[in-house]
């Protein structure tokens, strides 16, 4: 009886040393091989470049540490898509090109599909182009599932991109997305598609769908965010320039709501302003240059104040243009439009005076039609038309030009 019971606590020593050996052998391990590799994936979707190199040392640790880990295809995978971050396609295909040769018995059948879209993309972008437009092509021939033919269209659709055939690569997004509409790389594209081809709108409406449904969880949120922003300010400055000022309003108006805490922000206003004035609608031009200048950011201040001058005297308010200028010279005596503020301001106090002038003088003789005799003739005001134009002409005859103060 003693002998059994000592070959029975034999048995569960032994049992209990296999069960640690095998714990500390196979389950540790793999946990902590999985532990790193999120950490790793966390810190590379962080995007910036310090953060993917952190990431590569990490997934690097993980495939020297744990050479026989079930997930050492997952982590070659994710260095090569860490390389391409960087523009290392080299590296990233030598690692794509090893897990393909490798054949290792944990590479999966779909990590290995992803792996030759990869391999595709890389071939692409090293001006390999017919070659990579034939592997993808070749792919959508096996039987895939309708996300990873999604994948192949978008892959198919930046390569177009590249390739500059924007119409082409807009139908491959398009095709991308009737396989799988979850698809934020393909949105991204086709967004990028549009303003390739012109379609400005298209493209701010198909940027601002991405941002609202996957701007809280896609790793794509920084760069979509910052590739609209300047993009969707630029388009309003071109609208400007090209004298399309009813684009330029929208545009702006756009970044306004999209972006309220930009610093740039202050720019839409003032050139909003611009807009408005360019079009003679000199109160809605006055509103956005007073936004311009309290709205916290000071870089258009004094564009705006001088162009607020401006508008009220073209709309004949020769004692607020007046006003206007004079806030100017008191705010900025030493600044680049002093000259033309102190200019501007005599101008309009001139003007002011002719008007009032103009109030006391005798009414004509109603029988004669005529002056009545001894009456001082008295110089009548500036009319619309010679204000409405780029040049006026001052009392003294001489030709002023209406500067366009804006400055970029």
């Amino acid at each position: 009886m003693k002998v059994k019971t000592t070959i029975i606590g034999i048995v569960l020593v032994l049992l209990g040393v296999g069960l640690f050996i095998y714990y500390d052998y196979s389950i540790r391990p793999e946990r902590e091989a999985g532990e790193m590799l999120t950490e790793a994936r966390e810190i590379f979707q962080r995007g910036d470049k310090d953060s993917v190199n952190q990431a590569i040392n990490l997934f690097t640790k993980i495939i020297a540490k744990y050479p026989n880990s079930k997930l050492i295809p997952e982590t070659f995978y994710n260095i090569g898509l860490a390389y391409e971050k960087i523009g290392l396609n080299r590296l990233a295909y030598l690692k794509y090109s090893y897990l393909v040769k490798n054949n290792s018995p944990y590479l999966t059948e779909d990590l290995k599909k992803e792996v030759l879209i990869r391999l595709a993309h890389i071939n692409v972008l090293k001006q390999y182009s017919e070659e990579g437009v034939h592997q993808l092509l070749s792919l959508l021939d096996q039987n895939f599932n309708n996300e990873m033919r999604s994948r192949i269209y978008s892959e198919l659709g930046h390569t177009y991109l590249k390739l500059g055939d924007y119409r082409r690569s807009k139908r491959m997004f398009d095709l991308s997305l009737s396989e799988f509409g979850s698809n934020e790389d393909a949105i991204v594209g086709k967004a990028r598609a549009y303003s390739r081809m012109g379609y400005a709108n298209d493209a701010f409406d198909t940027y601002e769908h991405f941002l609202k449904y996957y701007g809280s969880t896609s790793q794509y949120t920084g760069d979509v965010r910052a590739s609209f922003r300047d993009q969707l300010y630029s388009s309003g400055l071109a609208a400007f320039r090209r004298g399309d000022y009813d684009s330029a309003v929208s545009h702006f108006g756009r970044f306004m709501r999209d972006f309220p805490d930009s610093s740039l922000t202050e720019n839409a206003l003032y050139w909003t302003g611009e807009s408005y004035f360019a079009v003679r609608k000199f109160d809605t031009a006055i509103d956005y240059f007073n936004r311009a200048l309290t709205n916290g950011y000071h870089q258009k201040d004094q564009d705006a104040q001088i162009k607020k001058g401006y508008a009220y005297f073209m709309s004949k308010r020769f004692d607020l243009a007046a006003r206007e200028f004079q806030t100017y010279l008191r705010n900025y005596p030493a600044g680049p439009y002093a000259s033309t503020a102190r200019e501007w301001k005599n101008m309009s106090t001139k003007e002011l005076l002719y008007r009032i002038e103009e109030k006391k003088v005798p009414d004509f003789d109603e029988e004669k039609k005529a002056p009545r005799p001894n009456e001082k003739r008295v110089d009548k005001p500036l009319e619309d038309e010679e204000v409405a134009g780029k040049y006026l002409n001052d009392r003294e005859g001489n030709r002023i030009e209406l500067e366009n103060v804006a400055e970029l």
